[in-house]
């Protein structure tokens, strides 16, 4: 068990890098007491490893210590998997909202948008308030508040990139053409069925669907050109190719980087007529 336990030390920091990789380590949280939980856990694995089973002891302990780890990490989080679970709901309900109102949404509203009470939502982010640590050894400010607390709300370059990933996004429906803005508007943030939508336009609901496709595609193309910066090439036939190019210079005001270069005939110089002078009578270029 001793020459195990030596021979795969190395296993255990393997161990502890492969959970740090999959999740993000709270700051609280020191590698080093991970490290000695995979320690720990290392010995326990070789006191039960079974070389007739037939499988290697790396094979067999590295699972082993990656769930020490993790339950390690549970043991210290002072919010419920439940509470982690609905602060994950809550942050992608504030994105959604965020990005259709074109500004971070009120209490009331992302209470409204999860179906719950303003009460409830308030208990909730004080529970994932309450889980978040801090270091007794943080420098104090002048008011006595520790100067390291960490900022439970929106950080201001997060809120200033959202509102403008949200505003060019709006910019980007409204300049949508053919009435596709419309059933994107009423589809997404109207919460309107397809089939309504079709039945109020006199069109097919496979009309419309077509339409609410070709209106994506059309968003996912600016958004590339104008947030990301990443040309998307147009796809489909000639109609869908020169929509896709004329929308996306209307909305940039430039030409379209996805468009492909319309190809310019080379210009053939015509020859000079030949004329002649009154008096000399000689035949001359002008020059």
């Amino acid at each position: 068990m001793d020459a195990l336990v030596t021979e795969h030390l190395p296993l255990a920091a393997f161990a502890v890098n492969a959970v740090a990789s999959r999740i993000s380590l709270p700051s609280h949280v020191s590698r080093e007491d991970l490290l000695s939980c995979a320690h720990v856990a290392l010995v326990e694995v070789a006191k039960r490893f079974d070389p007739s089973a037939g499988a290697s002891f790396a094979t067999y302990a590295l699972a082993r210590l990656q769930g020490a780890v993790l339950d390690e990490l549970r043991s210290g989080d002072w919010a419920s998997r439940s509470v982690r679970a609905a602060a994950r709901r809550t942050d992608a309900a504030a994105d959604a909202l965020t990005i259709s109102l074109g500004r971070p949404p009120t209490r009331e509203e992302l209470a409204q948008s999860l179906g719950m009470a303003r009460s409830e939502l308030d208990h909730l982010q004080v529970d994932v308030h309450r889980a978040v640590m801090v270091s007794i050894d943080a420098e104090s400010g002048p008011d006595g508040t520790t100067l390291d607390l960490p900022d439970t709300g929106e950080s201001p370059e997060r809120a200033v990139m959202r509102g403008e990933r949200a505003r060019h996004l709006h910019e980007a429906i409204r300049a949508l053409p053919d009435r596709l803005d419309e059933v994107i508007e009423r589809n997404f943030f109207g919460d309107e069925s397809l089939t309504d939508i079709a039945e109020d336009l006199g069109v097919t609901l496979s009309r419309v669907s077509q339409m609410r496709a070709r209106a994506l595609t059309l968003l996912h193309a600016a958004m590339g050109e104008i947030w990301d910066g990443t040309p998307v090439p147009a796809t489909g036939g000639v109609r869908a190719r020169n929509q896709q190019r004329t929308y996306l210079e209307r909305l940039t005001g430039r030409p379209s980087a996805a468009a492909a270069p319309t190809p310019v005939a080379p210009v053939v110089p015509h020859p000079r007529p030949r004329w002649v002078t009154p008096d000399a009578g000689v035949s001359r270029r002008p020059a």
